[in-house]
């Protein structure tokens, strides 16, 4: 047993000395888009590729504790020989990848996975594209690298794997079942990625604002499977490419016309700082009644800023809220483009327009932002400053899936201290999501069974208190300007249905000191979308969006048209001032029962003409 022990943890060496030296040979080819990084950070690439890396490790390992297995109950020595085989296709195979996606970073800046690999359908344009010098440099390459990693394993890994010849008795089985069982728990486990919560992402790797050393730190091998695995999520978009609704272009019946709007910042340039609310449903901003209770400082905070009463969610879940959010991607039900797309860099973000602006960018998150690949778009968009759960020293207190508001709040109020101005930084709080385990219970009694929750938002909302009651204590706070959005609804202290339009309501207020005064207070009814954020800021920041944001706009301007769409699982729907409806996609007969109802059948084609326009543009992200 323990020339098995021993055999299996100079494999796991083995693989983590083949991927470290072929992310060297990455670092090196790659040179030139990593020049102006120092030493020491070029060095974090191999630490922060290390959960990846193991957990790519414990593929190979898994099956070969199966073959082990195999070969102790059977006593087959040619299992071994299949096993080494194994091995030497593994390596083979895990230097072509890295060799050839040094040659594919010079071409794309990308990493191997499904969009370039995809080429290979077309085998006679993949033979043609490469030079006599690429395909020596990729031979040699993948040859030595092959070659050396053949000796070490013959040399130092490889040891027999014979057990003595016991007798096959009842107490043999009983040592030696629970302890392979043992063994293959533990191997799943590290692919997985450990015990927590949510399993290892693709963006755990991310530590650096310079996405060359990010995908040098993120496991080829992983990556590319990973990649392949997850391309039927775009399957989702061809049903709504390939139907387009009849009738007047989606953009024809969305977007206005360019128009005058009214200024409301006394400055051209505030700070701003950009509160992404987990899961806050609008019903938690109540003002009136006993629900007054469950956000009274965030409800004081309305009084005194500009607060559209009308916003609506564009999607479900944090994945397609946050794109939403800072970038205006829209939203088609069941699929998140930062699952499903490996360059998430191209996706767009407010952050390119302030950082060419002279902008300093920040985001901090309560949370791990291995969800959903949230990592790998707020790296890939080049956040000058980026921070998770794991930032936080161990003394932090902490909850199931990560830190408080409190301590997030006062984090966030410490980095806005020593930002440089003006800024951008992005606050996401992690405490209102399930399992709602903040560190203090009200007992509002609110809610229900949903009380729970309710209780987090009153957590969340007295720390907000909190932070700007130490925030106006600050040199920087005249000149900025708080904005504040929820990523996603939730159902709240009143049950809806899934379909209910109310249930994807959520808060959009902008707040501070850079608001003209005749704006503070107002409450603007427009119907408006999440989406519409970008086209807000950019607009009063004197940006031009409409090129980049199809789908945001400025809901200030006088002919702005009023409507918002949501999605759910299996269901989209439209909000306009006089009235709703949602699109039930696995029912094909919901448009006959619709008949000749004049309103219903132009919303249902409405949202068909959404879906559409919003389905190519993701394919095309």
């Amino acid at each position: 047993m323990w020339r098995l022990a021993s055999y299996l943890l100079r494999l796991l060496i083995y693989y983590l000395a083949l991927f470290a030296v072929l992310r060297g040979f990455f670092l090196f080819d790659a040179g030139k888009y990593i020049s102006s990084v120092s030493l020491t950070e070029k060095f974090r690439c191999f630490s922060s590729a290390i959960k990846l890396d193991l957990a790519a490790a414990a593929y190979f390992v898994t099956f070969t504790l199966l073959l082990v297995f195999i070969a102790v109950l059977t006593r087959k020595a040619w299992i071994n020989k299949v096993i080494t085989f194994f091995h030497f296709t593994m390596t083979l195979i895990y230097s072509g990848l890295a060799i050839g996606e040094n040659l594919l970073y010079r071409e794309w800046q990308a990493k191997v996975g499904y969009e370039s690999l995809k080429h290979f359908a077309n085998i006679s344009e993949v033979m043609k594209t490469p030079s006599f010098a690429m395909i020596s440099y990729f031979l040699l390459g993948t040859g030595i690298t092959f070659i050396i990693f053949r000796w070490i394993y013959n040399k130092w890994v490889a040891t027999s794997l014979h057990f003595p010849e016991y007798r096959r008795t009842t107490g043999f089985y009983a040592a030696v079942i629970p302890l392979y069982l043992a063994l293959t728990a533990g191997s799943v486990i590290t692919m997985r990625g450990g015990l927590g919560r949510f399993p290892i992402s693709v963006g755990v790797s991310y530590y650096s604002s310079n996405s060359t050393l990010n995908d040098a730190a993120t496991n080829v091998f992983w990556h590319a499977i990973y990649s392949l695995l997850n391309t039927s999520e775009y399957k989702r978009l061809q049903p709504f490419i390939d139907n387009p609704e009849p009738g007047p272009d989606f953009f024809d019946i969305y977007q206005s016309a360019k128009d005058t709007f009214p200024s409301i910042l006394n400055t051209d340039k505030p700070n701003i700082v950009f509160f992404i609310l987990e899961s806050w449903s609008a019903d938690v901003c109540n003002q009136e009644g006993r629900d007054s209770l469950i956000a009274p400082f965030f409800n004081g905070l309305i009084r005194q800023g500009l607060y559209f009463s009308n916003c609506y969610a564009s999607g479900h879940v944090s994945d397609q809220g946050v794109p939403a959010a800072l970038g205006a991607l829209p939203v088609i039900p069941s699929f998140s483009l930062l699952m499903s797309k490996q360059q998430v860099g191209e996706l767009p973000c407010i952050t390119d327009d302030l950082k060419a602006d002279g902008y300093y960018t920040g985001f901090l998150y309560g949370g791990q932002l291995d969800y959903g690949n949230i990592r790998g778009y707020v790296f890939k968009k080049g956040f000058d400053e980026v921070a998770d759960v794991q930032y936080f020293p161990s003394s932090t207190p902490k909850t199931a899936l990560g830190v408080p508001d409190l301590p997030l709040y006062m984090e966030l109020l410490s980095k806005l201290n020593s930002a440089r101005q003006p800024f951008f930084y992005c606050g996401y709080n992690i405490s209102t999501h399930s399992p709602y385990d903040v560190p203090v219970d009200y007992g509002l009694g609110i809610g229900g069974e949903n009380a729970a929750f309710i209780n987090t938002i009153h957590y969340g909302d007295s720390s907000l208190s909190v932070f700007f009651k130490e925030a106006e204590k600050q040199p920087w706070f005249d000149n900025t300007l708080f904005v504040f959005v929820a990523d996603h609804s939730h159902e709240s202290q009143i049950i809806r249905v899934r379909e209910d339009k109310d249930r994807y309501r959520i808060p959009l207020l902008l707040y501070g000191p850079v608001l003209r005064p005749e704006f503070c207070g107002m409450d603007i009814q427009k119907v408006v979308s999440q989406l519409d954020l970008t086209g807000l800021l950019l607009s009063q920041l004197g940006l031009e969006y409409r090129g980049k944001y199809p789908f945001t706009r400025n809901p200030l301007q006088s002919d702005f048209k009023e409507m918002a769409f949501y999605n759910f699982p299996g269901g989209s729907g439209i909000v306009t001032p006089n009235s709703w409806l949602t699109r039930n996609l696995n029912d094909p007969k919901e448009r006959e029962r619709i008949g000749s109802d004049t309103l219903k059948a132009a919303l249902y084609g409405d949202i068909g003409r959404y879906l559409h326009k919003a389905s190519i543009y993701l394919k095309d992200r």
